[in-house]
């Protein structure tokens, strides 16, 4: 049985460029960058605590902020935008033999 996969859009501002490029190096792991300070990753929950592991070692509390936002099934299939960019697209599974 596959565990559920949750629709994440994740946002953050930071105030170090130095944090900021690590964080997004962290980010580009799991998801794809919608917005300079955005990603939207469909991911695992054991993921997004990883995420949130590897995020939390690098930003500072006081200084930065980072919010993930959990998007139900219906709602991550309804989410549009307008301009430049790409939907959202999954990766696809491969079994690989």
């Amino acid at each position: 049985m596959r565990a559920e996969t949750l629709h994440i859009v994740a946002s953050y501002d930071i105030s170090d460029p130095k944090r900021l490029a690590k964080v997004a190096r962290v980010m580009k792991g799991y998801g794809e960058r919608v917005l300079k300070s955005v990603f939207e990753c469909n991911v695992e929950a054991e993921r997004l605590k990883d995420i949130k592991t590897k995020v939390e070692e690098i930003i500072e509390p006081i200084e930065d902020s980072v919010r993930y936002y959990t998007l139900c099934e219906k709602c991550a299939k309804a989410v549009g935008h307008s301009g430049k960019g790409e939907e959202f697209q999954e990766d696809e599974d491969y079994l690989v033999l």
